[in-house]
């Protein structure tokens, strides 16, 4: 939302977190570097925090990148495993190594692949779901997670401002225009939605929380 909420705030809010480990630094800087999207740090520190209170036994996140995000849900978890799946090859060799040096490689199922063609394939159930894939597709995902996110789970979802052109609808590009509004819905269909609740945070690009309610009659 960095083009709607005042840059000082949000330089504030970092401000306020504490330093990451080394590894995850090292990560942040080589994704600057070669322009890598990765979660921002106060959005990691979210991820970490929900983790760390909920200590789901099973998290599914949909889109590895380098392994950011990954890792900050891995170092809070005190039990359970991580499925994390990435579409482009050399971003998730890169995170296999990541997770090696961090010490967390035994919690985490790496997986090469395209989420659209795996997660349907998926027989089991999450406690929380991260997505931070291609944006355009969170209906998608969220039409599946009425299979394979467990009663009560969280998903969590990335970037659901898109800079802010989901508040303003001032997109730069004609191409972009699908994928704000389809973003747009996305949001907008919880007012109705009886099966789930959300709140949007805005940390970072947006941070959509969207609980499933423990039963599908719950209001």
């Amino acid at each position: 939302m960095k083009d709607v909420l005042d840059l000082e705030l949000q330089l504030f809010l970092r401000s306020l977190l504490p330093e990451e480990d080394a590894v995850l630094q090292e990560m942040r800087s080589y994704a600057e570097e070669h322009h890598i999207p990765v979660v921002d740090p106060e959005v990691g520190h979210l991820l970490h925090l929900l983790t760390g209170l909920i200590q789901p036994q099973s998290i599914l996140e949909i889109g590895t990148a380098i392994g950011c995000s990954t890792l900050a849900m891995a170092n809070a978890m005190e039990t359970g495993s991580i499925t994390t799946i990435e579409l482009t090859e050399e971003r998730h060799t890169m995170a296999l190594g990541y997770f090696k040096r961090a010490g967390v490689a035994d919690r985490i199922h790496a997986v090469l692949g395209d989420a659209r063609e795996l997660v349907p394939q998926l027989d089991r159930q999450y406690d929380m779901i991260f997505m931070d894939a291609a944006k355009g597709q969170y209906q998608e995902f969220l039409d599946i997670a009425d299979r394979i996110l467990k009663p009560g789970g969280l998903l969590v979802a990335d970037n659901v401002l898109l800079n802010g052109w989901v508040v303003n609808l001032n997109y730069p590009r004609h191409r972009q225009k699908t994928m704000v509004y389809r973003m747009k819905a996305f949001l907008e269909q919880f007012k109705e939605n009886t099966q789930y609740q959300c709140s949007v945070v805005p940390l970072g690009d947006g941070v959509a929380l969207i609980r499933k309610h423990r039963e599908k009659s719950e209001a």
